[in-house]
């Protein structure tokens, strides 16, 4: 499982963040009696069993179906509550798990899950600048975040100008700290989102004090490194409810033993098949080939259910340790494991392609456990959270606290961290992107899950279409959930759109690099020039250097290319090919 990967926990930064290889019977038809894989009748009666005993296979067969009056084929072209797409008829559904059938009865009577009281995540605050506002999209809603001078927080203000609607993220930072729109210079601050100044407006007039002038404001909260926001609007940005109902909180992140960095990526992908991804530990051999492990140690994955199936989300439990889903999009996997892991090995005793990566890890843990001789386990959280942007949109913030070698985390550069992570996001986005137009064209039957590795999957898929409606709610931003055009797959792979541009330590990185690429340039031109001024006028003191000034040049400019190659890989663009990875 890519996210508590052991090379992932010396850098924190090689996650699971992304379980592509979704591969699955999707069943939860609501016409055909909601349940993942034992179909029933109205009556009740099951119109599908499973085969016999000795069958290698945990396909069903069908008895003789008997839906009145609601036949196969008048389902055919039913729609599920996903998204507009076409469901076919179910042929050979797999029987959903003992677990994952009983710990889902009578959820249908239970409280609906309402996507707009709730907590999303719109930044890290260490990637903030309080000299400029930051454009934001969360579940549709464009967003404007900026440090207000005035009450000493980070705003969240919808990104629209109430005078012709501008982007308010476009708009600067003015000397005594209030947000001013670039279109027309009007100025704003405060909880309250009002209007401090109309430059159009005679002095004597007080325009900018209309209700009518102020910015809608959304309750914000800052908790544990990131920045919050709760989209619903109905008690203004002072809510009670939501005050009531703080972010979810993850003790590891406040636990000094533990070391941890915490980032991002966006995905060109949909927030349910994000999640799908992270519930999916099975692919991470397959999609992230060498990064994460190799295919040839692909193996079952005894995957459960521990809890009902809820509106708060739902408790499951691997191999590994705990892997739980709490709503809207937060997953998390707590794994402990020896003190000392042998190098060349994960942390599942598979074979590892990264060796420095777990050399490290084995002095670290080994020095933990002989130097300081402390009993407590070697332990590594997986944190993700799961963010809808738009149809077929999505980010999705992470963090590995570990409560071993955790100065590492500071000593490695974030860049570091994060161009590794960027890879295993590389190595399938391409896979889940297609996969969801397949979705959306074929419908959810198209899916075929014989084994326990997809029933945390199957589950996800039942809390969405019996809690939440299927999908998010777009607040009016979207008319249906059509995805958008497939970009280019450049564009698809677009680091530095996706992560870099808002990341401070990968800009700052990035900054230093074409820095150093462009003084590598100007050595490389100053050594030429000297050779060449020594030609023209002899120096004599300079002739028996002109060989190495001439190589050095060379050298210089062999390295700036080199450097703006690394550049370009690293902060723009990877293009990861899986039939290369041999």
């Amino acid at each position: 499982m890519a996210g508590v990967n052991v090379q992932a926990a010396v850098l924190s930064t090689r996650d699971t963040t992304n379980f592509p290889n979704l591969d699955y019977q999707h069943s939860f038809c609501k016409q055909f009696g909601r349940s993942s894989a034992v179909i029933r009748n109205s009556q009740g009666q099951q119109a599908f069993t499973r085969r016999s005993s000795h069958s290698k296979s945990n396909w069903l067969t069908a008895t003789t179906p008997a839906w009145k009056g609601n036949s196969v084929e008048s389902a055919k072209y039913r729609s599920v509550p996903h998204r507009h797409v076409k469901v076919s008829a179910i042929a050979e559904p797999m029987t959903e798990s003992p677990q994952l059938e009983s710990a889902s009865k009578d959820t249908s009577k239970e409280a609906k899950f309402d996507w707009n009281k709730q907590w999303y995540p719109v930044a890290i605050i260490k990637d903030l600048e309080e000299d400029q506002p930051l454009a934001v999209t969360v579940i549709g809603r464009p967003l404007a975040v900026w440090w207000d001078k005035s009450s000493n927080k980070w705003q969240v203000y919808a990104d629209k100008c109430p005078h012709r609607l501008a982007p308010l993220s476009e708009g600067s930072i003015t000397q005594d700290g209030q947000l001013r729109c670039s279109y027309h210079g009007w100025t704003f601050e405060g909880d309250s989102g009002e209007c401090t100044f109309i430059p159009q407006a005679p002095s004597d007039s007080k325009p900018h004090t209309s209700k009518k002038a102020c910015v809608t404001v959304y309750p914000s909260i800052e908790q544990q490194g990131f920045l919050w926001f709760w989209p619903d609007l109905s008690q203004g940005a002072i809510n009670i409810e939501a005050a009531a109902n703080p972010p979810p909180f993850f003790p590891e992140l406040n636990d000094p033993t533990y070391g941890f960095d915490m980032s991002f990526r966006d995905m060109e992908y949909g927030y349910d098949t994000l999640v799908e991804n992270l519930l999916d530990p099975a692919h991470f051999v397959n999609s992230h080939h060498k990064i994460q492990g190799r295919r040839e140690d692909g193996g079952p994955w005894n995957l459960r259910l521990e809890s009902k199936i809820s509106a708060p989300g739902f408790k499951g439990l691997a191999d590994i340790g705990p892997y739980d889903f709490t709503a809207p999009g937060t997953v998390t996997i707590n794994v402990s494991y020896p003190p000392e892991i042998s190098i060349g090995t994960n942390l599942y005793g598979e074979h590892s392609e990264n060796v420095f990566a777990h050399a490290l890890i084995v002095l670290l843990t080994s020095l933990k456990a002989r130097l300081s001789k402390d009993p407590t386990p070697n332990k590594v959280a997986a944190i993700m959270i799961c963010v809808p942007v738009s149809p077929g949109r999505s980010r999705c913030y992470w963090a590995f606290p570990r409560n071993f070698g955790a100065s590492t985390s500071k000593i490695v550069p974030q860049w570091i961290q994060h161009k590794m992570l960027n890879l295993v996001f590389d190595s399938d986005m391409l896979l889940l992107h297609v996969v969801e137009r397949k979705l959306e064209h074929e419908g959810l039957s198209g899916y075929y899950a014989p084994t326990k590795a997809d029933v945390l999957v199957l589950a996800f898929r039942k809390w969405l279409n019996t809690f939440a409606g299927g999908a998010p709610d777009w607040g009016g931003h979207f008319e249906s959930n059509k995805l958008p055009p497939s970009p280019s797959k450049r564009m698809m792979l677009d680091r530095y759109q996706q992560h870099v541009k808002i990341c401070k330590g990968c800009r700052t990185a990035l900054g230093n690099f074409k820095a150093l690429e462009f003084g590598l340039h100007v050595l490389a031109v100053a050594l030429v020039g000297v050779v060449a001024a020594s030609g023209a006028a002899p120096l004599p003191k300079l002739q028996p250097f002109s060989v190495p000034l001439v190589c050095g040049a060379v050298l210089s400019t062999v390295l700036a290319r080199w450097i703006s190659h690394f550049i370009y890989k690293t902060f723009y663009f990877h293009d990861y090919n899986h039939a290369t990875v041999k």
